[in-house]
């Protein structure tokens, strides 16, 4: 499936984008990740082969319409089909790509998906408390903050707050009625 906004789309990870993934070791940009060991390629070909072949992640390349070539990743995971709901990830991994909206529009899209092809009850995330950006994004596309994992992420000789956010079906959908109506 591919997903189009106005400035990207969302399409499935190619072999092709592996040398694109490898920026995903550039330490500031790691440091929003989950994620504390580095990959190198062997890895991050191992990991693409792989992507598909579970239906608990759902994984896509966010790829700008104007370059056509992955400048991150988002996607849904540990997705729990009973109880309808998953774990958003993002990574926009391209720093050049970075404060330009792309991120809030591969949530969105994201979102679209989860609740609209999907047919998910919630979707959550978990988002540290020095990634400002990240939250005002979260924000603006209808997460809520749930709550708060007090000094659960060390990173670089301290303890950080991990702040756990979540948006649910009905929300997502008044807020879809609410901007046609604008």
């Amino acid at each position: 499936m591919i997903l189009k906004g106005e400035k990207i789309m969302l399409r499935p990870v190619e072999l092709s984008d592996l040398d694109r993934l490898l920026n995903i070791n550039d330490e500031e940009v790691r440091q929003y990740l989950l994620s504390v060991f580095p990959l190198n390629r062997i890895r991050e070909e191992e990991w693409i082969r792989n992507l598909y072949s579970n239906q608990r992640d759902i994984v896509f390349a966010v790829v700008p319409l104007e370059t056509n070539q992955l400048v991150g990743t988002t996607g849904l995971h540990s997705i729990d089909w009973v109880n309808r709901c998953a774990e958003f990830g993002i990574a926009i991994t391209d720093k050049n790509f970075w404060n330009q909206g792309l991120g809030t529009e591969a949530t969105r899209l994201t979102l679209k998906y989860a609740f609209e092809y999907l047919n998910l009850n919630r979707v959550q995330l978990r988002v540290y408390d020095y990634n400002p950006r990240a939250i005002h994004v979260y924000e603006k596309c209808g997460f809520v903050k749930e709550g708060v994992l007090r000094k659960a992420r060390y990173l670089k000789g301290e303890y950080h707050d991990v702040i756990v956010m979540g948006v649910l079906a009905q929300e997502y959908f008044a807020w879809c009625n609410a901007s046609r109506s604008r």
